[in-house]
Parts: structure tokens; sequence; C-alpha cells
């Protein structure tokens, strides 16, 4: 089997109707320096804030702007409960002219 590179997007493989999207998912936690601290997985950056409700307002934020996503909370005694939320995507308002 040869290897293909992918110079285009028009070159990248297309995903089949079958396939589910990337789900992407967060973390709400408090770090080592006690401060709530939201973490979206595969990035290699955190943000931190004040309090819980803070952070976990960011990532709602942010989960809502991939559409859907997944969302793990942590409690007061330290677990961690899950949150999912599906929502459709904004759509751009529909220009007229």
């Amino acid at each position: 089997m040869a290897l293909e590179f992918i110079n285009s997007k028009s070159a990248a493989p297309q995903a089949a109707a079958t396939l589910y999207p990337v789900l992407p998912v967060l973390w709400v936690y408090r770090n080592y320096d006690d401060r709530w601290t939201v973490h979206l997985e595969g990035e290699d950056s955190e943000w931190c804030h004040p309090t819980r409700n803070d952070a976990v307002v960011a990532a709602r934020l942010i989960g809502e702007s991939y559409g859907c996503y997944r969302l793990y909370l942590q409690l007061s005694d330290g677990r961690f409960c899950l949150e999912m939320m599906n929502i459709s995507r904004r759509r751009e308002p529909r220009q007229i002219g």
C-alpha cells in the first residue's frame, strides 16, 4: 500500500454518512493552585477562572460554539459528573438582495 499525501482540503478523504462528528470533550476541575480550570481535550492550553460558575459558563460557551459537547464537571467532593449537550449549529442569517 502506497502512502498518499493530502495537500489540500479537496484531497482529504470525505467522511461517510454513517460516521459521527467529533464531539469536543471539556473538563472543569480545580487545579493544583486551587483555581477552577477549563480544559478542552486535544488542546495544550487551559483557562483558569476565579469561581466554579465562571468556569462552567466558559466551558458551555466553548462547547456551544462546536454545536454539541461533552462536559465533565468536578463536584465539591472530588467526583465528576457528566453533562452532554446536542444543539443545532447556529446558521448564518440569510442575506436578501
